[in-house]
């Protein structure tokens, strides 16, 4: 089998067991027409690789969208301060209460002012898999999925979480060693994804993504 196979195989059997994962049971996100008009423009300009097993996968950063993940009473206020006219794109979604604001200014000048203003907030840039604006959409809630060599036992594990001195959130079913570590929201999820995989220390390693779902 290819590794890629391998991996999308795997990874659909952990999405469909009893675990709870915002990047596996992505909430459904409806598309309504403030999303829709939102998604009106140019192609996106930055990107970002993450790894699918072996496999790079691009995204696109939406300069003008931001995702919030267990929004607050406050963080409305918050947003408006950070830009006046940050508007929500469609209702908030549950389980994790994830908003997705359009704002005006870049949204990494609004990220900025929001850890000031909203310190303890949880943003994340929106990403597309494709540049356009049309393509689907993704979110970085924190955490990460890392797949251990699967030949490690109990000790040799352990070890390796502590030299990298990393918080498990809970180990997965589906394969050996296969855990979600801590991150925080946002890039930091996708920075530590990224150098794990690259470090060849890991069999795999990559965000636990939300992904957009559509009902049609």
């Amino acid at each position: 089998m290819h590794p890629s196979k391998k991996f999308a195989s795997t990874l659909i059997l952990i999405c469909s067991s009893a675990v709870s994962l915002s990047a596996c049971s992505a909430t459904p996100l409806v598309k309504s027409s403030a999303v829709s008009n939102a998604r009106a423009g140019a192609p996106f300009t930055q990107s970002y690789v993450w790894y699918d097993g072996p496999l790079a996968q691009t995204v696109w950063v939406n300069p003008h969208a931001l995702a919030e993940f267990n929004a607050t009473p406050q963080s409305a206020k918050a947003l408006s301060k950070a830009d006046a006219q940050a508007k929500m794109s469609g209702a908030e979604h549950a389980p994790n209460g994830l908003r997705i604001w359009q704002v005006q200014q870049p949204t990494g000048i609004v990220t900025k002012a929001l850890t000031v203003s909203n310190p303890t907030g949880q943003y994340s840039p929106v990403f597309h898999d494709g540049s356009s604006s049309s393509a689907q959409m993704r979110a970085l809630p924190g955490n990460m999925i890392v797949y251990l060599n699967p030949t490690w036992d109990a000790a040799a594990v352990n070890q390796w979480i502590a030299a990298h001195q990393l918080e498990v959130v809970k180990k997965l079913n589906g394969g050996n060693n296969i855990f979600v570590f801590k991150t925080a929201p946002g890039l930091d999820a996708l920075n530590k994804a990224n150098a794990l995989y690259q470090s060849g220390e890991v069999v795999a390693a990559f965000p636990d993504w939300w992904t957009e779902v559509t009902t049609r």
